[in-house]
């Protein structure tokens, strides 16, 4: 709990101090698109909306690691523990913002390479940085990440949205994310589960629109089993990356007593050149204005801006 006196985790003790930090993660060399990013896969992920890339950010694993332990014990205004609010057991922590609290985080969004792998796989001059965000399951949390997709969350407009999702635990493709393949192109925008339960959750809500508005979410094992969605998915080794579009359908189980990992994954959000603030209600932006993100920007405008910065410079 924040300001409750914790024990510093091991991996937190091999964070170099503050004043060293920088000089060290800007030692890890900075991912170049070319070399990790093929045209074929550039055409996959366009045609099947996902795909995984092996070992691009294994140099990183450490560092996020402890930057996740750092968070899980001092967490942000938008963290959610969603198993808590469900009365589950376990621990399903999520929090957002992590780059503008921690200059770890920080230092990974503007100069990892991340924004540049994430234009060039979506044809796009810019990656404006949306948010980042942390997820971690505990073995024995039944909690599932329910079926979704993020563009039914987000205040943004525009095709060009995607997520670099990376593994820093083995995840095993049974318990990892699982995305219908092709989905991004549906267009849809459909009633809001919330991953603690119920519409709201005390950190992000999405008030003033009528679910009735909008189309509830389909109905993906019935699919899946009747054969007219197919799914895609991966085991995951630590450095492991899933690149996928916004609008993609996806969801993930929970993670069982037995399970010999956590599962912690740290997502980045990617802004293209076509993206635009899509003032709707019914999005995240009132948590999000709530907790002191609020970007400032008309409805309507490019989604350049202080709080979304383009991080798509090769150097």
């Amino acid at each position: 709990m924040r300001g409750a006196s914790v024990m510093v985790p091991s991996a937190l003790r091999r964070l170099p101090a503050r004043p060293l930090l920088r000089r060290a993660l800007s030692a890890l060399t900075r991912v170049d698109p070319a070399a990790v990013l093929t045209d074929a896969d550039v055409e996959r992920f366009s045609k099947d909306g996902a795909i995984v890339l092996r070992g691009v950010f294994q140099p990183w694993v450490e560092h996020l690691r402890a930057g996740a332990e750092l968070n899980l014990a001092n967490p942000g205004p938008l963290c959610d523990e969603h198993a808590a609010a469900q009365g589950t057991s376990g621990r399903f922590h999520d929090d957002q913002f992590l780059w503008r609290r921690h200059e770890l985080f920080k230092e990974f969004v503007l100069h990892s390479g991340a924004g540049a792998l994430a234009a060039k796989a979506m044809g796009s001059q810019t990656a404006h940085i949306f948010y980042d965000q942390l997820f971690v399951k505990e073995p024995g949390t039944p909690s599932p990440t329910p079926w979704h997709n993020d563009t039914s969350y987000w205040h943004t407009r525009g095709s060009q949205i995607c997520s670099i999702w990376i593994a820093l635990d083995p995840v095993p493709r049974e318990r990892g994310l699982s995305y219908v393949k092709g989905s991004h192109r549906w267009g849809l925008v459909h009633r809001i589960t919330n991953f603690s339960g119920g519409d709201h959750s005390g950190k992000n809500t999405y008030s003033d629109v009528d679910p009735a508005q909008l189309p509830p979410v389909p109905d993906v094992d019935a699919g899946v089993a009747s054969g007219a969605y197919e799914l895609l998915g991966w085991d995951m080794q630590p450095g492991d990356l899933l690149l996928f579009y916004s609008a993609m359908m996806h969801g993930a189980p929970g993670n069982p007593p037995n399970s010999p990992h956590r599962r912690r994954g740290y997502a980045t959000r990617w802004c293209g050149d076509d993206v635009t603030f899509d003032n709707r209600p019914g999005t995240m932006h009132t948590g999000w204005k709530r907790a002191g993100f609020d970007n400032g920007l008309a409805a309507g405008a490019p989604i350049a801006c202080e709080l979304h910065p383009n991080c798509a410079a090769t150097a």
